[in-house]
């Protein structure tokens, strides 16, 4: 019942496929592969002194969602790629993964670091929901792409938004007693 509904949004996914937004949604995966997006920013923040606590949280996050949903969930769960269950799905757009579909690590560590960066003190605040748009259209891609199935992506999202916090704390915790060491 749940395949049949993700693959039906998929389909519907595809219905509105254009050479635009293929060309949209190739760019965002992109950007998503391996955490490249986010790596970045997290150097980025820790560059910057005052946010290198959570540029480190950020990576924290990373490896956290990798970990818990590319090296575990992943290879318990053994779902396939909705590709492979209706090859109608199949796109030549990308070159098609060939690990398992549930969760999706583009998801899970977009969000993730997303996560990190809406718990940072910014300045500038409105980061934040660039953040989390960026980790939603990351996320979208993979199944305008059909590489995941919309559960997939839920269940990969709210992971990343676990490890993120997760991740703040672990980081925070380090860093308090880092500070109460030095006192």
């Amino acid at each position: 019942m749940i395949q049949n509904a993700d693959l039906s949004i998929l389909h519907a996914i595809q219905g509105a496929a254009s050479p635009a937004l293929d060309t949209f949604m190739v760019s965002f995966t992109t950007l998503g592969e391996f955490g490249a997006l986010w790596a970045i920013v997290g150097a980025i923040m820790i560059a910057f002194n005052k946010h290198r606590t959570f540029g480190i949280a950020i990576f924290v996050a990373i490896a956290l969602a990798f970990v818990i949903g590319d090296i575990g969930l992943k290879n318990v769960i053994e779902r396939p790629r909705p590709f492979l269950v209706d090859p109608v799905l199949t796109t030549s757009l990308i070159s098609l993964p060939d690990s398992f579909s549930c969760p999706s690590g583009h998801s899970s560590t977009s969000f993730a670091a997303a996560t990190v960066i809406c718990l940072a003190p910014l300045a500038h605040r409105w980061l934040k929901p660039i953040a989390m748009a960026t980790a939603a259209a990351i996320a979208f891609s993979r199944l305008y792409l059909a590489v995941h199935n919309p559960t997939d992506v839920v269940l990969g999202a709210l992971l990343g938004i676990a490890c993120g916090c997760i991740a703040v704390c672990i980081v925070n915790i380090i860093e308090s007693r880092r500070k109460g060491r030095q006192a």
